[in-house]
């Protein structure tokens, strides 16, 4: 749960620990990283407006941005109590799940993180059974394909890397590349693990 409001977020850590759900609390943004970086959860609950920006969506922008590019599979669930229509045209942009209007009742918060929940689940069984590997990429047309092929090979190195923990072996046995391929893509696109 990330957000500014103490109270808030105490509130919705209780109604989610009482449907056994773990939680853990970040008040703003490089709390959350911090603590991101330690844990890859399933599911996270963000808040858009927080400081020092909380009258714009800036530093959950930023949040979603490192999530996208880090653990990807992870469905977040924005929290916003700022215009609702642009709020959530810039999260869903940036990768979110859903996206709930605050004040929202506990409910349809924990609706909301269960359907998360079942979805992660579920494409966690379809890359195990099928290998099937989810990568989105914005194309802006007109630009070629050669940018689009780029983000594409640079979505998937990240995402593959990250699931195998960095095996450059493994990476290489999922993507069915050779192993010099793997190190030639991770200096192309100045790779490196996370500490």
């Amino acid at each position: 749960m990330v957000d500014d409001d103490p109270a808030l977020r105490g509130m919705v850590t209780f109604g989610l620990e009482v449907a056994k759900c773990e939680v853990f609390e970040a008040g703003c943004r490089s709390d959350a990283l911090q603590e991101l970086k330690k844990v890859c959860p399933q599911v996270v609950v963000l808040d858009m407006g927080m400081p020092p920006h909380e009258h714009t969506s800036a530093e959950g922008v930023a949040v979603l941005r490192w999530l996208e590019d880090n653990q990807p599979d992870v469905k977040t669930i924005v929290l916003t109590g700022q215009n609702a229509e642009a709020t959530s045209y810039v999260a869903l942009k940036h990768g979110a799940f859903d996206f709930l209007e605050k004040p929202v009742s506990s409910q349809a918060l924990l609706q909301a993180v269960q359907r998360a929940f079942l979805f992660f689940e579920q494409a966690q069984k379809r890359k195990a059974q099928e290998g099937v590997q989810r990568v989105e990429i914005e194309a802006v047309l007109g630009e070629g394909v050669k940018s689009i092929r780029n983000q594409a090979e640079e979505k998937l190195i990240k995402q593959v890397l990250a699931d195998t923990d960095f095996n450059v072996h493994e990476t290489a046995r999922r993507l069915g590349i050779k192993r010099e391929n793997v190190y030639y893509l991770i200096k192309k696109y100045g790779l490196q693990r996370e500490e």
